[in-house]
């Protein structure tokens, strides 16, 4: 198990085209975070937040800077390699929630899962939903589900 720091930025970039404008979202942001340690990122809405937090899983790359996850730079893997890293390692929640419709709450939780050959993939997603007091609510469809159990 990796000890220490668990989540390191330096320096980093990211600026996004607008027409024939560059505009800057991140600048020059460097962080670490050890682990157990627990960090909330706030700002404005469009102040960056969603940018980083898209940087910090590999969902995108950075125009400049360095995200190590565990002793790992992000830059250096292939996209294969951070597909199987962000599986294994980081979770997402979106703040739209992708769910598929016409599957149940167990199944859209198992699905991962399932993707990425977890042995006893139903009972984890159970014991998952349990965690979040959704035990009774396995076989409910997203339209079935309030916001917040969907979330």
């Amino acid at each position: 198990m990796f000890m220490g720091t668990i989540l390191e930025v330096k320096n980093l970039c990211k600026s996004f085209s607008q027409g024939v404008n560059s505009v800057s979202v991140l600048s020059g942001v460097s962080l670490k975070v050890q682990k157990g340690e627990t960090v909330a990122i706030l700002g404005q809405s469009g102040s960056g937040k969603s940018t980083l937090l898209s940087l910090l899983s590999g969902l995108d790359v950075p125009d400049k800077g360095q995200v190590i996850i565990s002793g790992r730079e992000l830059s250096m893997l292939s996209e294969k390699e951070i597909a199987k890293f962000r599986g294994e390692n980081v979770g997402i929640i979106f703040q739209q929630f992708h769910l598929m419709q016409h599957m149940t709450a167990i199944e859209n939780v198992a699905l991962p899962l399932e993707i990425s050959k977890t042995i006893g993939f139903t009972e984890k997603a159970k014991e998952a939903l349990n965690r979040v007091g959704l035990a009774r609510r396995l076989d409910h469809y997203p339209s079935q589900l309030s916001g917040g159990e969907n979330q």
